[in-house]
């Protein structure tokens, strides 16, 4: 009787034991299912900060690049192979101040004088000419050397001395354009900062709110396999502890015709 009470228990075990393998292998499905979702809402929430980076730094760009405009400092007002400092912007500005009648300037001596409007040509060629040179080409005596005062291309001391005034008060405009250009730049980037936090703050909030409860499915489940695996182990124990029994059932049984 014994060992068909075993027999019960076993093939009881064993359907509870077929149950649990089931629950077990959907256990595992399902967390690995959830682990995917996981994966790939970490992955998209991944990009939208990468996107979030990139748009900060394109509107930071796009904005030096107004603001130099604004300044008048865009790229056709700058020359990389003019080391004499006589740029697009500078030029601009030498080309405005003479052109004008009555432009004022300082002459070798130091007095105040005023220079009558020069022609656009003429002011073209001194451009050329400093550009190339850094300076204005003496002109030369008999022994060929410089004669003061006096120029190659027949400009006279006072085109020099305005020239080289407006020249200056060009860089100057120049460096105060820079700065500006910088400040604004700089206000700027940091008002980008505050934004790029909020909108990331915003996005990490979302970002939690989409994976608390795949988190939390994820943990269930992971119990829930955990639980099955440890009653599966012990279940196996009982059917070998009953299979034991059995076959010990079995041979107390079996007829020893007058053996032992």
């Amino acid at each position: 009787m014994s060992g068909l009470l075993a027999m019960y228990q076993k093939f009881r075990l064993i359907r509870e034991q077929n149950q649990l393998t089931l629950d077990l292998t959907k256990y595992t499905s399902g967390v690995d299912r959830i682990s995917k979702q996981i994966e790939r809402t970490q992955k998209r929430y991944t990009s939208l900060f990468a996107q979030l980076d990139s748009q900060a730094k394109m509107m930071q760009s796009q904005a030096n690049v107004y603001f130099q405009n604004m300044a008048g400092l865009g790229s056709n007002t700058a020359s990389l192979s003019n080391y004499t400092g006589l740029n697009g912007f500078v030029c601009n500005i030498v080309g405005g101040m003479l052109s004008k009648g009555g432009f004022k300037y300082k002459d070798a001596d130091g007095v105040d004088q005023t220079l009558a409007g020069m022609s656009n040509s003429d002011i073209q060629k001194m451009m050329n000419e400093y550009a190339a040179n850094g300076r204005f080409l003496p002109k030369l005596d008999e022994n060929n050397q410089p004669i003061q005062n006096e120029y190659a291309n027949g400009w006279t001391p006072e085109q020099v001395a305005a020239f080289t005034t407006a020249m200056r008060a060009g860089q100057m405009q120049q460096q105060q354009a820079q700065m500006w250009s910088q400040n604004a730049s700089q206000n700027y980037a940091n008002n980008v900062s505050v934004w790029l936090d909020y909108q990331k703050a915003q996005l990490e909030a979302e970002q939690d709110a989409a994976l608390e409860p795949l988190n939390y499915k994820e943990t269930m489940m992971e119990l829930d396999k955990t639980q099955a695996e440890t009653k599966l182990k012990r279940i196996e124990a009982q059917i070998q502890s009953y299979d034991q029994l059995i076959s010990q059932e079995a041979q107390n049984s079996a007829p020893k015709f007058g053996l032992g």
